[in-house]
């Protein structure tokens, strides 16, 4: 047999926060993927080794993803 208990929910003000906070998350990440579509320094490796580029030039010019820095600033 099996016990169910039921618990309150968070606090409504916790609820909105988290709501709340959740597109301006989304936000921040966009803004600072268009820095990254904008510069290609980054990327996985060392010296003039580069094991990985998080997104290579053929992806940025299909997805017209190139020159964008000041959007991802604004």
């Amino acid at each position: 047999m099996t016990n169910y208990e039921i618990k309150a929910k968070p606090p409504l003000a916790i609820r909105w926060f988290h709501w709340f906070n959740c597109p301006l998350l989304m936000l921040m990440i966009w803004s600072g993927m268009l820095f990254d579509w904008a510069n290609d320094i980054y990327f996985v490796g060392w010296g003039d080794r580069i094991l990985l580029k998080f997104f290579p030039e053929e992806v940025r010019q299909t997805m017209h993803w190139e020159h964008r820095l000041s959007e991802g600033m604004a």
